[in-house]
């Protein structure tokens, strides 16, 4: 009886010395996987600021394992975001702003905040022209009553048009940030592959240019009627 009582303690020791080991280890590869995932955060590329114009900001900044920039472009309106939001789902009116749209349409409409977008763009020459299927989400935080439009290109969604070439990826991230007293942060974030044999040089050229000139024209024709004055039943305006 004594010496199964000692080969059962001893057998219980023996798991204890099992379980700390295997806490090592996990300790271990926690540590090299903190140790690694600080590393990549320092080698993650930041924001270039390549534009300061007409109050809008212009940044670019290289992303790992993609040949093109991500953009972004800001600046500071006074305006409400009714206003914004009413420019913005005016989908015809694309051709007055957005930077070679020549025209656009709401493929399909799910709800007030899910659709479908098609626009073609009327490239310089040599390049072909383009057109882009684009699924967009229309979403306001509840809480800070920020508004965010999310665009992702959906290239099979529809029939290819024998005239355009279809841009494959598209992600676009369009936020209207509420900072008090009446003055509004439109901020766009862009990354876009035009696709075909476009250099990288040229689409990285266009992005740079486009999304700022877009901008512009974008805050001026909200400042505008119909947009001054619009209210938009979903859209809840913060309160100064």
């Amino acid at each position: 009886m004594k010496g199964k009582r000692l080969n059962y303690f001893n057998h219980v020791r023996r798991m204890s010395t099992m379980g700390s080991f295997w806490d090592v280890v996990v300790l271990f590869i926690f540590i090299l996987f903190a140790l690694s995932t600080s590393g990549y955060a320092q080698k993650t590329e930041s924001w270039k600021k390549v534009k300061d114009s007409d109050g809008i900001q212009s940044y670019v900044m290289k992303l790992p394992d993609v040949a093109v920039n991500k953009v972004k472009v800001e600046t500071i309106v006074k305006s409400g975001l009714s206003s914004l939001v009413a420019l913005m789902i005016d989908t015809p009116r694309n051709k007055d702003w957005v930077f070679l749209n020549m025209y656009a349409c709401v493929h399909q409409k799910d709800d007030e905040f899910n659709w479908v977008y098609y626009g073609q763009n009327n490239a310089p020459w040599p390049v072909s022209d383009r057109d882009v299927v684009a699924r967009v989400h229309l979403f306001q935080n509840p809480v800070t009553k920020e508004v965010v439009f999310e665009s992702v290109a959906d290239p099979g969604l529809m029939p290819l048009h024998q005239d355009f070439m279809r841009i494959p990826m598209l992600h676009s991230v369009w936020r209207f940030i509420p900072l008090g007293e009446g003055s509004i942060k439109v901020v766009l974030e862009l990354v876009i592959d035009m696709g075909g044999n476009m250099p990288c040089w040229l689409i990285n050229l266009a992005v740079t240019k486009g999304p700022s000139s877009s901008m512009l024209k974008f805050v001026t024709l909200a400042g505008e009627e119909p947009y001054l004055s619009a209210h938009m039943d979903y859209i809840r305006e913060p309160q100064w």
